[in-house]
């Protein structure tokens, strides 16, 4: 009779520290939520979701705006048709189509040319305009148009020459030249050779 009534002490403790801890943690726990391990901004909200938004740059002012949007399932598609950025003017592009359950890479698909007041490690404010009346703000983080950015390239302006032997590189030079900025220096910065102290 005793040893009953042990196991059921201990079952009626172990279930109320159980209920105790699990109201303690509430159900709102982190690993639920979306985990968006990427160099830029991203936006989750509604049912059309703007992901890794950034402002390539190959020097201050200029740049190309590249994002991944997506689309959950069953919300049908959508329209990505305009651009706006505070103190930022967006380039003219063509509308993307993002199907249901799709996404579109504009760094693959089409990089949107971009100018303003930023330099690289800036956040610029961006609301993404769809033809459902959707609106998506985001910050895109500015970036340099090195390493792994270094093939980003926005669509030439209108009117501009296009050079088939020219080099990505020298393009962005002659452009940065033209805008009155230098370009950023993409080489790694060497580490100072310290002098022996003996020991």
């Amino acid at each position: 009779m005793t040893t009953h009534l042990r196991r059921k002490l201990v079952l009626g403790l172990a279930t109320a520290g159980l209920a105790a801890s699990l109201s303690a943690c509430g159900f709102d726990y982190a690993t639920d939520r979306p985990n968006t391990i990427i160099n830029g901004g991203g936006n989750w909200e509604g049912a059309t979701h703007v992901l890794a938004a950034r402002v390539v740059a190959p020097a201050d002012g200029e740049g190309a705006f590249v994002a991944t949007i997506t689309r959950d399932q069953g919300e049908g598609e959508v329209t990505f048709d305009s651009l706006e950025g505070e103190g930022v003017q967006a380039g003219d592009f063509e509308p993307f189509e993002v199907a249901d359950n799709g996404a579109v890479n504009l760094a693959e698909e089409g990089p949107i040319p971009v100018t303003g007041d930023f330099v690289a490690g800036d956040r610029v404010e961006f609301t993404l305009g769809f033809t459902n009346g959707d609106a998506v703000e985001v910050d895109a983080i500015v970036v340099t148009k090195c390493h792994e950015y270094a093939d980003i390239e926005a669509p030439a302006a209108e009117g501009a020459t296009e050079e088939g032997d020219s080099s990505s590189e020298s393009t962005s030079e002659s452009t940065s030249e033209e805008a009155g900025s230098s370009p950023y220096d993409c080489e790694y910065p060497e580490i100072p050779e310290t002098e022996s102290e003996g020991h």
